[in-house]
């Protein structure tokens, strides 16, 4: 019988399986399913044709996770939504937290939410411009005003989310995290509720729930979402989860029924999916990869919870000597562990 995993593996794992289903998955960004020979057990990392990147290298889902990670440290483990924004930035604009030193992907309505704050805290900077404190609310009623439209329902704040869940003490204080940090730019609240429900079980498993355990928690938070939210959950989020009941629910579902897309609901699913579907984080990486489309967020987020459940072990060495950058995850996970430490 195998030892109980430790706190540290978990985040361990879930820091380093976001990055490593990510490159795994990027190879296969924007392929419709069934285009491309299906990955299987043990596979290779491959090039990142997209993007012409050797394997190992993580995409815009980690780089922008690694910005959320480090501003929740640096601030104690609360939220600082202009300082995680100046992240972004620089991360957009310099390549910081990059597998490659340089930026080269964003999605289009991340892009265009970052656009409008840095123009205006670039304005806010100025002699005669409005206290911080000022500037910051204004920027956030623009971008929820122009961001809380169907359209922009996309996964670029699910998929960074992670942290918020790692850093966290307990699961409220993860679902706040998570809500706060979505808000920058996808303040729409079917992003923002998908951010707090991945955010919980990242929590539960954390805290060792079993696949079961973890299936049932999401059924009930769904049916009586009290423990995530003071309000309703989103009702076309909820129409999509409320079906699965129990893990027999989601392993009898097959891929046939499930979109690899980019918009939020697609991703959450399709990611869930992949988690509950498997048995080791290697299938689960798998599963998610062979979705196409969007495979690089999907196995992202795959990656995440997969990784708080099965630990930092459970992660294929080879895949772990192909990443780039990993002193990038090594950091920011050995300052998770040493943050969690602390609160005990």
């Amino acid at each position: 019988m195998s030892e109980p995993l430790t706190l540290a593996s978990r985040i361990k794992g879930a820091i380093y399986s976001l990055a490593v289903f990510d490159a795994l998955g990027s190879s296969f960004e924007f392929k419709p399913r069934g285009s491309f020979e299906q990955l299987t057990t043990g596979a290779t990392m491959l090039p990142n044709d997209n993007f012409d990147l050797p394997p190992g290298c993580f995409t815009d889902d980690t780089s922008m996770a690694l910005c959320l990670a480090h501003s929740l440290l640096d601030n104690d483990g609360r939220s600082n939504v202009v300082d995680q924004v100046k992240r972004y930035i620089d991360w957009w604009s310099n390549g910081y937290m990059s597998s490659t030193g340089e930026y080269f992907d964003i999605g289009v309505s991340t892009e265009s939410a970052l656009g409008i704050w840095q123009d205006l805290l670039l304005s806010g900077q100025k002699q005669d411009a409005p206290p911080i404190e000022e500037t910051y609310h204004a920027i956030l009623e623009r971008i929820t005003k122009e961001f809380s439209h169907e359209k922009f329902c996309g996964n670029g704040s699910l998929m960074r989310i992670l942290p918020a869940a790692l850093i966290a003490s307990n699961k409220l204080d993860a679902i706040k995290l998570a809500q706060e940090s979505s808000f920058p730019t996808h303040p729409h609240p079917r992003c923002v509720h998908a951010c707090m429900i991945y955010a919980s079980l990242v929590q539960e498993a954390l805290q060792g729930a079993s696949k079961k355990e973890l299936a049932i928690r999401l059924s009930e938070s769904i049916n009586s979402p009290s423990d995530i939210s003071d309000t309703s959950l989103d009702p076309v989020l909820t129409a999509r989860i409320k079906k699965y009941h129990s893990l027999e629910d989601w392993q009898r579902t097959t891929a046939k029924s499930i979109r690899s897309t980019g918009y939020v609901v697609d991703t959450l699913e399709a990611s869930l999916w992949a988690f509950f579907t498997t048995n080791t984080l290697e299938e689960a990486a798998i599963r998610a990869v062979n979705l196409g489309d969007d495979s690089d967020t999907v196995a992202a987020i795959t990656g995440g919870l997969a990784g708080a459940f099965h630990g930092f072990n459970a992660i294929p060495a080879n895949w772990l000597q192909s990443m780039h950058k990993e002193a990038l995850l090594a950091e920011v996970a050995q300052k998770l562990i040493d943050h969690r430490n602390k609160t005990l």
